[in-house]
């Protein structure tokens, strides 16, 4: 059996800097950041800020449409309430869009992805930035699109049928994830 042509999108959603990396047979087709910077105190400026994200992203949609996105997962530590609730309002209005364009999405837990490129959880950003280099010949140097990249990767291995060539601990990953295809 050959591997099944994807396209996968990477998302790693933030209202800072939103990275977005599109994958076609192992390649980058698409690799943005979109920035985002608060514009005033009322709330519907947020709301304005976070319906920006989602027109950006939904250009870099494009005229390929994505087999599968995948989205990096709310981290909950945040300490700041606000973000948190900003942050949720941009992660399900970018399923949302997904869902109009008809394009199957996952949710993969930062922990989670952080395991699938390093084989800890608990890896720090720079660790991500070095594995990803070392594992796929990419330098990304914001780690945002980094992650995207990651992400996207994951989203292509899913459909990968060849997945015992892969580390015991990405198989392990894509197994759990298996299950939101």
């Amino acid at each position: 059996m050959a591997k099944i042509k994807t396209i996968s999108m990477g998302l790693d959603l933030s209202l800072t800097g939103t990275g977005i990396v599109v994958l076609k047979d192992g390649k980058i087709i698409k690799q943005k950041l979109i920035k985002s910077k608060p514009s005033g105190d009322l709330p519907i400026n947020e709301v304005r800020r976070i319906r920006k994200i989602i027109e950006d992203i939904e250009i870099e949609l494009g005229d390929e449409k994505p087999t599968i996105a995948v989205i990096e997962g709310l981290a909950f530590m945040v300490k700041n309430a606000t973000a948190l609730v900003q942050l949720s309002a941009l992660n399900y209005m970018t399923r949302a869009l997904l869902d109009d364009y008809k394009i199957s999405f996952i949710i993969v837990a930062p922990t989670t992805l952080k395991k699938f490129i390093t084989g800890s959880g608990g890896s720090k950003k720079d660790v991500m930035l070095i594995e990803v280099y070392k594992r796929y010949g990419v330098s990304i140097l914001d780690d945002n699109e980094n992650d995207a990249f990651s992400l996207a990767k994951i989203g292509e291995e899913l459909f990968n049928d060849k997945k015992n060539k892969l580390p015991i601990f990405q198989q392990e990953v894509l197994a759990l994830l298996k299950k939101q295809v």
